[in-house]
């Protein structure tokens, strides 16, 4: 019996000696932040992971941020300095050259020019030359100044996921793309909801988010001070400078650790970074790490069962204070690196390093995430099989009740009656419908979400929610002095159905848009993790590229950026002007950069961009509460409404006025007058009505015939309105040429008007086509500027001009 038990503790013991010796590194990520500057002509920490950590196909190096002090990449122009960043950029590039090791390079706020002006500038110039490098192991993200988030998945066994985002680009006051952008992602709604997604789909991985500026720290950002900076308030600018100012000295950190600075946690503006983004972490994953720079430190912390890691001691030090959830502070310089197991254990350990010694200071295990909770709430055991029947009738939402009384007179019916019948529409099975659709990510901000799916022949398709998103139309100002339910209200004034109205009308007017159908969305397990947000709701779906040949299009900013390398490639600019004449008719305000997409046609000379305008949500916008109407007068002027009357048509096409500048730039009065005349004619009233008409039969009786009507009066008045927004853009006019070479003619013409002439040019003067060319009223345009951009450009300009 002893011979028995002693054989079973023997084996056992090697059994799990043998487990513990299989449970081998398979990633390793190394963690350096705000290493921005050399020391001596060298740079201490860069060194110390070169010579200390395995550069094998294991190891990932992030560099978190601040990767130039102070003010980034400068421009060339300035050898000296630019010479000098140059230097840091490329002894941290360098650190896994010549090996299979990773290196990621993400963006601080001192690489967007210390969070002044000129950021996006210096952004852009600090990406373009880590690519310029062109080292096959070093990447920079997020790209072209955009926000992310980025995903990178580590690994052979794909069991570590990378989240990166650019938390400056956030916080950044100036310029930075945004709406009117190419990004991915444009706004903060879009980053937060993406980053959302990508940890849905990554919930059996180990997820880092990775960012420049900490979500949570014991040091100065956020917002901890000892005794000395109360007496000793300098020494945070110069670490030397002991001038003792006590009880007054306490001013600045007091202040600073109650309201922050715009690059601290109790800044408003990164509070609200925090809340949104730490919301989707808790409703999605729990095997998160957090792990940023930004405090010169380093700093483990622990937190509602949360892990941060503070890793900002590439090239700096600053204090941090410990609290009860501080597992290691140091205030050295030094790195850390994460070194994920086989078994899906993590530790993190942290290095300090001074001149050429490096010390293993602090090692832990943080989290292993072998057992992970079922995350997509799709927990059928059998295996489902779709039954369901074609067709439902259902209410497009059920909250907008008619409303009664003193409410009804304040916020208004609108759109009430619509949104509330129940309608008979498709039920959506995704696995058949279009030959069957398969997901591929999600879309849309927190107001309105979207699906990407694609079919079995690769086009693809977005299923649109119903919900509105009116309110992320009002600017930033406007929308946070409005009580929440009043944003609800707006999205009532929006017509659940318009976007359906929109085909009829633009196929005689030959504009390009898309087709959508009305689906209700089933509690369907085929959904997987984006059941939870579309089960049991009432969607639109519809194709993404809708150009006339089904090809590819581009956005508004590929698009302009084309035109300004090369001049010929054109907008088909009265298309564009039948596109947004049509916007008018159908009172949507709404037509920003992003609104719109672009398929192009080979003419022989060059390529000419036709539009292919979308998101509807705002057409037919209309409310009659008094609330509203009051806000029209004054505040929101763009609110006027769907009436039978084109008011105040300057303030309807607002949000697009950049937008006509640029792509309604060579048309005069007369091409106006044309355009209008043609659609005057096209749009006829049989037309009108069949296009309303084509929404459900059951919403028919509440205001069709009024919006019929409506339509009929809008179009009539274009001769009259529409010139006068013409009158109103060629007050100040832009002459945009290329990067290529341009002849600018300007000859003054009978009648004291002036004529505007862009040739393409070759070389000497010979020209090969006409790209521009307007006469001009004195009577209208009181200025037009000319842009000859890069290259050899000729200005002439005759004597009687």
């Amino acid at each position: 019996m002893k011979q028995l038990v002693v054989l079973i503790t023997c084996s056992l013991f090697l059994f799990l000696r043998s487990e513990a010796q299989e449970d081998t590194i398979s990633q390793r990520i190394v963690l350096i932040g705000d290493a921005g500057q050399l020391t001596n002509g060298r740079h201490p920490v860069v060194d110390a992971v070169r010579n200390l950590i395995p550069m094998d196909n294991k190891t990932t190096v992030l560099f978190l941020g601040d990767n130039l002090y102070k003010h980034g990449l400068p421009d060339d122009r300035n050898l000296e300095y630019y010479n000098q960043a140059r230097a840091v950029l490329d002894s941290q590039l360098s650190v896994a050259d010549g090996t299979p090791a990773k290196v990621y390079m993400i963006p601080g706020n001192h690489d967007w020019e210390n969070g002044t002006r000129g950021g996006y500038d210096a952004i852009i110039r600090q990406q373009l030359y880590v690519d310029f490098l062109g080292k096959p192991n070093v990447k920079y993200y997020p790209e072209d100044g955009c926000p992310g988030p980025v995903e990178v998945i580590l690994g052979k066994d794909s069991s570590v996921a990378v989240i990166m985002f650019d938390s400056q680009w956030w916080l950044h006051p100036f310029d930075k793309p945004e709406i009117e952008s190419d990004c991915p992602y444009k706004t903060r709604d879009e980053v937060v909801t993406q980053i959302g997604d990508l940890l849905a789909r990554n919930s059996k991985r180990l997820v880092l988010i990775a960012c420049h500026h900490p979500f949570e720290s014991n040091g100065m950002h956020g917002g901890y001070y000892t005794l000395k900076q109360h007496i000793f308030p300098f020494t945070d600018m110069k670490k030397n400078l002991y001038i003792p100012l006590p009880v007054l000295g306490s001013i600045y950190p007091i202040s600073r650790s109650v309201f922050g600075t715009p690059q601290d946690i109790k800044h408003p503006t990164y509070t609200n970074m925090i809340q949104e983004i730490s919301a989707e972490v808790k409703a999605s994953s729990t095997n998160v790490v957090y792990v940023s720079g930004h405090d010169h430190n380093l700093q483990y912390i622990r937190k509602n069962g949360y892990n941060y890691i503070v890793s900002g001691g590439g090239c700096k030090q600053n204090r941090t204070s410990k609290s009860s959830n501080s597992l290691f502070n140091s205030t050295s310089m030094g790195f850390s690196v994460m070194e994920v197991s086989k078994n899906k254990n993590v530790n993190i350990t942290f290095y300090t390093v001074a001149d050429s010694s490096i010390v293993k200071a602090f090692s832990a295990p943080v989290l292993n995430f072998s057992k992970i909770a079922d995350t997509t709430q799709v927990k059928e055991i059998e295996k489902y099989v779709s039954k369901y029947q074609d067709t439902t009738t259902i209410a497009a939402r059920r909250d907008f009740v008619p409303l009664h009384g003193l409410k009804k007179f304040f916020m208004g019916q609108n759109y009430r009656p619509e949104w509330s019948t129940p309608v008979n529409m498709r039920v959506l099975n995704i696995n058949t419908e279009k030959g069957g659709l398969k997901i591929r990510s999600l879309g849309g901000g927190k107001q309105t979400k979207s699906l990407l799916l694609a079919d079995n022949k690769g086009r693809e398709w977005v299923l649109r929610s119903m919900v509105k998103n009116t309110a992320n139309v009002i600017p930033d100002v406007q929308r946070s002095e409005m009580a929440k339910n009043l944003v609800t209200e707006l999205s009532s004034a929006s017509h659940p159905y318009s976007a359906l109205v929109v085909p009829v009308l633009a196929k005689p007017l030959d504009i390009a848009v898309p087709h959508p159908e009305l689906f209700f969305v089933p509690d369907d397990p085929a959904l997987g993790i984006y059941r939870p947000l579309f089960a049991n709701t009432v969607c639109m779906l519809e194709e993404k590229e809708p150009s006339f040949d089904g090809s590819n299009t581009k956005t508004t900013a590929k698009t302009f950026n084309k035109m300004l390398e090369e001049n010929d490639h054109r907008p088909d600019e009265e298309a564009v002007l039948r596109a947004r004449l049509l916007d008018m008719i159908l009172g949507d305000f709404d037509r920003h950069f992003d609104q719109w997409k672009w398929a192009s046609k080979d003419t022989g000379q060059g390529k000419i961009y036709y539009p292919v305008p979308r998101d509807r949500d705002q057409a037919m916008f209309n409310s009659d509460g008094f609330i509203i109407r009051t806000l029209s007068g004054r505040s929101l002027p763009f609110l006027k409404g769907f009436s039978y009357d084109i008011q105040k048509i300057n303030w309807l096409n607002y949000a697009a006025r950049d937008f006509d500048r640029i792509f309604l730039a060579g048309l005069n009065e007369d091409r106006w007058k044309q355009t209008i005349n043609g659609i005057q004619q096209k749009l006829t009233d049989t037309i009108i009505r069949r296009a309303i008409n084509t929404m459900p039969p059951e919403i028919g009786h509440f205001k069709n015939e009024e919006i019929i009507q409506k339509m009929i009066s809008r179009r009539n008045q274009l001769s009259s309105e529409a010139l006068t927004y013409y009158r109103f853009l060629s007050k100040k006019v832009n002459v945009v040429g290329s990067n290529e070479k341009e002849y600018f003619k300007i000859t003054g013409v009978e009648g004291g008007k002036l004529q505007v002439k862009v040739l393409a040019r070759k070389k000497g003067n010979d020209t090969t086509f006409t790209m521009y060319n307007r006469v001009f009223d004195p009577a209208i345009t009181k200025e037009i500027r000319l842009y000859g951009l890069h290259d050899d450009d000729v200005f002439e300009i005759d004597q009687n001009a």
